[in-house]
């Protein structure tokens, strides 16, 4: 229990957490408020759980990249439990709102969405490193909100702007499932890149 302890407090979970909690809290409100419909639209959902996902990326690479590394610890195996309860973090918060006035809905939509934006922020800390994660999952979470995209039978425009197609879309649910598989691997298997000592070092 102690160890728990000590290694959510490296990763800088409950901050994370909170900040997550937060965010979606938010987007809650305004929509409960706002909101003429029970249902969060598509955009609504991916909007949200991009914030979510920016918000627990940083978790995903501790404070030192050296013992992150070492190989006294199954570390694949840690890496991908990581990223899943962060998954299921997300998907259980967004969840939470079907027993209010306006809820994050289908849930295949944000089961669908949580798993690819979460693989694309795992990708990016597996390739660039947390600190970089959260790009890939803003850039395309942003497209996919720009009125020029939006639900179409053309397969080219369900994958481009798969975040906000329908719930089943077989494109869409092929191109989430692509990248969260992707990035779990990716990040389970290679964790986050090292950083020269001099980047990581503390100052004197």
């Amino acid at each position: 229990m102690r160890f728990l302890r000590l290694y959510l407090r490296s990763r800088r979970v409950p901050l994370a957490l909170a900040t997550a909690t937060a965010a979606i809290t938010g987007v809650w409100a305004l929509c409960l408020v706002y909101s003429d419909t029970p249902t969060i639209d598509a955009k609504g959902v991916s909007l949200t759980v991009m914030l979510a996902v920016a918000a627990l990326a940083p978790t995903l690479g501790g404070a030192d990249d050296a013992l992150d590394q070492t190989a006294s610890i199954n570390w694949p195996t840690r890496r991908a439990g990581h990223l899943l309860l962060v998954a299921t973090a997300i998907v259980a918060l967004l969840l939470l709102s079907t027993l209010t006035d306006a809820r994050f809905a289908p849930v295949g939509l944000v089961l669908r969405n949580t798993a690819g934006l979460l693989g694309l922020a795992a990708l990016g800390a597996a390739l660039f490193g947390t600190a970089r994660s959260w790009i890939a999952p803003l850039t395309w979470t942003l497209v996919s909100v720009l009125p020029l995209v939006h639900a179409s039978p053309e397969v080219s425009m369900q994958i481009l702007g798969w975040l906000v197609q329908p719930a089943g879309t077989t494109a869409a649910t092929t191109c989430a499932a692509v990248l969260g598989v992707t990035g779990l691997l990716a990040y389970a298997l290679r964790g986050c890149p090292r950083h020269p000592a001099a980047e990581t070092a503390p100052d004197r």
